[in-house]
């Protein structure tokens, strides 16, 4: 990427350059290093914005609301997602773009305990999603957030629902990131019934699919989840472990440069 990004900035490309950011921040967030993941986006948006290009824009704001909920920072993520929301309304993928920014407003909005406002989005996204047809990578945003609303309002069959296209999905395209979506999403649902044996099964192998695909913060994730269901069953001590782990990742992704 910084090949691309170097010769992009020699035949002063902007619109090359901006996506080579966009890029960067996307893989870096992955990755865990969150400080430069931030740096590389909001200068993909600056540089979007100068352009005039509306899908690049909209489609930067949405990854860096994404890591901004991700952190902790839910106003400052919601308020990215909202700019844009408003850059995908005049995008040319406008229908993509928008289902994307509802996916992680979604997100965002479960993480601030709003579940009328997830629910609100989650609905418009899936609304979106059905206008434009199949596509894997807004999928792969609306699917997991849509579980996560369903499971907290209680919708368990509407989960399962879900949870089958995740596991559909993952059959089809095969990749480490899929199989950990379809496990954790599947491991949501499981816990939420009670099912903690199942539970722990379901997000061990997410775990290890995350692990597989590079992706710290998903790993964490998995890794509370995982403390929780020990906790469930009053197996303190193994509850304390794997909280220590998510604990040293999460620490690690809010200082990596």
């Amino acid at each position: 990427m910084d090949t691309t990004l170097a010769q992009a900035q020699r035949m002063g490309a902007p619109r090359a350059i901006a996506l080579c950011y966009c890029f960067t921040g996307a893989l870096e967030f992955q990755a865990g290093a969150w400080a430069s993941a931030e740096t590389a986006l909001h200068e993909s948006i600056r540089l979007y914005r100068e352009i005039g290009a509306a899908s690049g824009e909209a489609l930067a704001c949405q990854r860096l609301g994404v890591l901004l909920t991700a952190r902790g920072q839910l106003d400052e993520g919601l308020a990215v997602l909202f700019e844009g929301q408003a850059a995908a309304e005049r995008a040319l993928m406008r229908a993509h773009c928008l289902t994307r920014i509802y996916a992680a407003t979604a997100r965002n909005r479960l993480a601030a305990n709003d579940l009328s406002a997830a629910d609100q989005a989650l609905s418009l996204g899936l609304a979106m999603s059905k206008r434009h047809g199949n596509c894997t990578t807004c999928d792969a945003l609306l699917l997991p957030i849509a579980v996560s609303v369903r499971v907290v309002q209680g919708a368990f069959g509407l989960a399962k629902d879900f949870c089958r296209q995740l596991d559909t999905a993952a059959e089809k395209y095969g990749g480490h990131m899929w199989v950990g979506m379809a496990h954790q999403s599947r491991g949501e649902l499981a816990a939420a019934q009670s099912r903690l044996e199942e539970a722990l099964n379901h997000y061990t192998a997410a775990h290890e699919a995350f692990i597989l695909a590079a992706h710290r913060y998903e790993a964490a994730r998995c890794l509370w989840a995982i403390a929780a269901n020990h906790r469930m069953r009053g197996d303190l001590e193994n509850a304390k472990v794997f909280e220590r782990e998510a604990e040293a990742i999460m620490g690690q992704l809010s200082t990596v440069a």
